[in-house]
């Protein structure tokens, strides 16, 4: 049987630590409004269904530790998080437990389903009846995974330099770069003799070629026709999502060759009545390109036709830049602009959508 003396220590104990556990949680209440959190993504942005990493980074610059910390965010759908497909508007939970003093970073695996700008909600701690919000939205692009025709087939506009050539140009011969080993396929011209005898490999001699740099730096400029011409047989949301992947594509190819690319299409995501970026070059010049196609929507409003807008900017184009357009069909009118731009020495290529599928 217990004394009296015990249950008086019991209660003692548990009227300390009642006072003790709400004496933390008003210092922790205290703390918690110092407490410093972001999120970041590894990338600027990435193409459709690619992965990336987004990081959470919450700071305790306090002495206090902070048991249990629950931060919730929302994320919008169209994206998988940790192997989890979102399909609706969802609420992210992540619990820290932060020393003092310490910042805790916590990765996810992000990836990009679909094409879009994606917006990430305010972060915000809930204690006991408080909240403690963090305004930051950050912002990600998933720009349109690029593919080519489906025949897997080139387009058939050749340069060497700024003329037209009869075939492909892969090498300039005229400026070589370095040596490098021999690819099967190599033409005989390209092997270096002299290199080739001083190298071996695996105590046999080995076959050295010259590397030359590419002929094919060609600028270009994407029109992307997002009107329908009778007969056509693409519905809306199709003939944005495929007509966008091919001028990704046409636009990374232009851009890898270090060829300065425009684009335009009949439609925007903003408030001007389509899009029209002149050729460039650069890491800003492209992010607004890709963005520009990320955020393209298939709403969006459709108000000019392409033969005005390639009357207009097809004329100012320079001949020695490339013409690509990209729709479900021309019709008389088109046909008509199409020849005289070919006629003026111009180089015109017109990819069917369905080409694209």
């Amino acid at each position: 049987m217990q004394t009296p003396a015990f249950w008086l220590l019991l209660g003692l104990g548990i009227v300390g630590l009642l006072l003790l556990y709400h004496g933390y949680r008003k210092i922790k209440l205290a703390a918690l409004e110092n407490v410093s959190y972001n999120r970041t993504f590894s990338e600027e942005g990435l193409f459709a269904g690619e992965t990336m990493e987004m990081v959470e980074t919450i700071r305790n610059p306090g002495w206090l530790p902070l048991f249990r910390v629950k931060l919730t965010f929302y994320l919008p759908a169209g994206i998988t998080v940790d192997d989890k497909p979102l399909t609706e508007y969802t609420e992210m939970t992540s619990l820290f437990n932060i020393p003092p003093f310490g910042v805790v970073t916590k990765k996810h695996s992000l990836r990009a389903d679909k094409r879009g700008r994606f917006v990430l909600g305010s972060a915000s701690i809930h204690y006991f009846g408080c909240e403690f919000e963090f305004r930051q939205s950050p912002v990600f692009y998933a720009y349109p995974a690029a593919k080519g025709l489906a025949s897997g087939g080139d387009l058939p506009i050749y340069r060497a330099g700024n003329l037209l050539a009869s075939r492909k140009y892969i090498e300039d011969p005229f400026f070589p770069v370095g040596i490098r080993e021999y690819r099967p396929g190599d033409p005989m011209r390209s092997i270096n003799f002299k290199a080739s005898a001083r190298s071996f490999h695996g105590g046999m001699a080995q076959l050295m070629c010259n590397d030359y740099d590419s002929s094919r730096t060609v600028d270009s400029m994407i029109f992307l026709d997002l009107n329908e011409y009778p007969g056509a047989s693409v519905d809306d949301k199709a003939l944005l999502e495929t007509g966008l992947a091919y001028a990704c594509y046409l636009f990374c190819r232009g851009a890898a060759n270090e060829g300065k690319v425009g684009f335009c299409a009949n439609c925007s995501p903003g408030e001007d009545p389509y899009v029209y970026i002149p050729c460039g070059r650069g890491e800003e010049h492209g992010l607004k390109v890709l963005r520009t196609m990320a955020e393209l929507d298939v709403y969006a409003k459709r108000d000019y036709s392409m033969p005005v807008i390639l009357s207009r900017y097809g004329k100012d184009t320079p001949t020695d830049v490339d013409i690509y357009l990209i729709t479900t069909g021309t019709d008389e009118k088109m046909n008509d602009l199409l020849y005289a731009l070919k006629r003026s020495g111009r180089n015109v290529q017109v990819i069917p959508v369905e080409e694209a599928l």
